[in-house]
């Protein structure tokens, strides 16, 4: 059978909770409470979205002798959308960043481990941490700096 009429079978039922519906229209807009066919609607578009971009990231896993979908079928399925395709790489550099932080933890013991304190140490700022400590006056409830001029010109 069609993979595309099994998914037709499955039609006029929910695959996503109302809670998560409902949180994902108010959060772009919708009242508290949404319609229950605005619910549906969504739900339906978004399984129909999934199912489309699922069956053109197959087609192209197939076309290179796979049988498992990747990522990079799943970003070619997305070539022609950059707003997807953006958003998929945020993703995955996100994870990257993610994984890299909990490299830095040993879970066993929450410390940090001894191979990694070089990585957690500061860089010298050298010349860039001009840092200036300013003689200032209070008065009334404005205050001003005395002496910056001098002070600049000491430096």
């Amino acid at each position: 059978m069609e993979p595309r009429a099994r998914v037709g079978r499955n039609r006029g039922q929910q695959n996503f909770s109302d809670l998560e519906l409902q949180h994902f229209l108010y959060a772009h807009g919708d009242t508290h409470n949404s319609l229950e066919p605005t619910k549906r609607v969504l739900d339906e578009l978004i399984t129909d979205f999934i199912t489309e971009m699922c069956f053109e990231a197959h087609r192209s896993a197939s076309l290179q002798n796979r049988q498992k979908i990747k990522l990079d079928d799943i970003k070619f399925a997305c070539r022609k959308n950059p707003m997807y395709l953006g958003k998929i790489e945020e993703v995955s550099q996100k994870k990257v960043e993610i994984e890299a932080a909990r490299k830095l933890l040993d879970q066993n013991d929450d410390k940090i481990t001894k191979s990694n304190v070089k990585a957690l140490e500061e860089e010298p700022l050298g010349d860039a941490d001009d840092d200036m400590d300013l003689d200032t006056k209070s008065i009334g409830s404005r205050r001003t700096t005395t002496g910056l001029r001098e002070q600049l010109e000491k430096r």
